[in-house]
């Protein structure tokens, strides 16, 4: 028999276990109530609540939640209004936002010097070109949109991330979390694309519903890679042992696969192209003098641009399931339909910019605007006269034609700020966790800016946690843990 009398005496001397009582009761009447209406978002009330508590009281939990969600959040393409969401992470993102601002802006609690930084600047700088020229839009909703966007990604993942990054630890917490859930990501990929025989044709669609294309879910497993790869390397630096080395190695092994079989070529090239920064590094070569070659050899493309594309126009092998032919076909500018609709989506953004230089067609705007400035030189069997299949294929292409030349400058500036800072850390922190760290992020970001040229994903949720995350620990490492040892490590 339940003993009535020593609940109600509880419940009379515990004052906590009564409220819990008093709002299970209410919750779970109106709960009934809007079960009977119809009215199921109720059901959702705790979730909020706990969000809320997590943000006012345990920001970084929060974030670090996020870490763990994006790779697993599933895209819902229309829930209404020709709007998409994903679920569970964009909602929490917006709200983590929305919170965190009341927050910051009530008690005033953020540190002034992360706004001298000049990370921080050049994002601003960026951003506000970007709201200016979506001001001026061709399209000011759908520029509204992609601002909006981006306000949250900046928010959550930079500004609030480097309040979370104050402590080291949660530094390894975020990328390890992230790295845990694309794993898992990875294993469900492999074994889809295992029952379709690992054939090319197939990988574009295996590792859904969590990645709605093969090249996003690609380019997220690059960026990783060189993390994984520098703790296999130096793990001791990490305080970590033999075992957990060994465990790395496996995990580092998975996602190798992972990036082979998704068929990407572009992602493949990215760590191809670690190879090349790798080398001069271990022979002290500074990061001013790498970018001066990397103009360098931009520029010679440039000046030869039609030579080599005659050159390339003579290659004829075609993506197919056999790895080498499929990686060479990357030159394949005229039988491979992608690689020549990609040309085609180049030449138009070029064309865009000359008509609008200064502040472009609008943030977001670039796939409806191309199609009356393609050319039919450049035209292949899947390009549509609508324009209506895709965006500039290309990082910097995009930004040109969508925020001018000075919202491409601003961008690139900050490109270089984020390097510049990542190789300064690693050449001269003497904390060698921050070192290896900001190495890593350099690298992974890298891996990035090389997929860039052929993508842009940016905007994805999926590559933003990444992107705008990547700036704000290497923002924070420079601020906080640039010692021999950190402050706030064990904080």
């Amino acid at each position: 028999m339940i003993d009535t009398q020593k609940i109600i005496h509880l419940v009379k001397i515990n004052s906590p276990v009564k409220s819990f009582l008093i709002i299970g009761v209410i919750f779970s009447l109106l709960n009934m109530y809007a079960v009977i209406q119809s009215e199921y978002w109720v059901a959702y009330i705790p979730f909020g609540l706990l969000l809320f508590f997590l943000v006012f009281f345990h920001l970084e939990k929060a974030i670090l939640s996020l870490a763990f969600l994006v790779p697993l959040s599933i895209n819902f393409e229309d829930i209404g209004f020709g709007l998409g969401i994903s679920l569970p992470d964009e909602p929490m993102i917006i709200i983590i936002m929305l919170l965190s601002l009341f927050k910051f802006f009530i008690k005033s609690e953020y540190d002034a010097q992360v706004f001298k930084h000049p990370i921080t600047i050049m994002i601003l700088v960026n951003f506000l070109w970007m709201t200016l020229s979506a001001v001026f839009s061709e399209m000011p909703f759908i520029s509204f949109k992609f601002m909006l966007s981006r306000f949250w990604f900046v928010i959550v993942f930079y500004f609030m991330g480097i309040m979370v990054f104050k402590n080291l630890k949660n530094i390894k917490n975020y990328i390890w979390l992230y790295i845990a859930s694309l794993s898992l990501v990875i294993v469900y990929t492999i074994y889809n694309h295992s029952s379709f025989g690992f054939s090319k044709d197939h990988s574009y669609l295996v590792m859904n519903p969590f990645y709605i294309a093969h090249g996003i879910y690609a380019a997220a497993i690059a960026f990783m890679i060189p993390f994984l790869f520098i703790i296999v390397l130096f793990g001791k630096s990490f305080r970590l042992n033999d075992s957990q080395r060994l465990t790395t190695f496996f995990i580092l092994a998975l996602f190798v696969v992972g990036l082979i079989f998704s068929y990407t070529r572009a992602a493949w090239l990215s760590v191809i192209a670690l190879v090349v920064i790798i080398v001069p590094l271990m022979l002290r070569i500074r990061f001013n003098t790498l970018l001066m070659i990397t103009v360098l050899g931009v520029g010679l493309f440039i000046t030869f641009q039609d030579e080599i594309y005659y050159l390339m126009s003579k290659t004829q092998d075609v993506s197919s399931d056999d790895m080498g032919e499929h990686f060479k076909s990357m030159v394949n500018v005229k039988s491979d339909p992608s690689n020549a609709e990609r040309i085609n989506r180049w030449m138009s953004a070029i064309e865009m910019v000359k008509d609008k230089p200064f502040l472009g067609f609008g943030p977001g705007t670039y796939m409806f605007s191309y199609a009356p400035f393609q050319s039919f030189n450049y035209q292949t069997i899947i390009s549509t006269n609508f324009g209506d299949v895709g965006n500039a294929h290309s990082e910097y292409l995009g930004m040109l034609s969508e925020a001018g030349y000075i919202g491409l400058v601003s961008y690139l500036l900050l490109l270089y700020f984020t390097l510049r800072t990542a190789f300064r850390l690693f050449e001269k922190s003497p904390n060698m966790v921050t070192k290896f760290i900001a190495l890593s992020l350099a690298l992974g970001m890298i891996t990035y800016l090389v997929h860039g040229v052929m993508n842009n994903y940016t905007e994805s949720h999926k590559i933003a946690i990444l992107f705008w995350g990547g700036m704000a620990i290497i923002t924070a490492l420079d601020l906080y843990h640039n010692e021999e040892e950190s402050t706030h490590e064990q904080q």
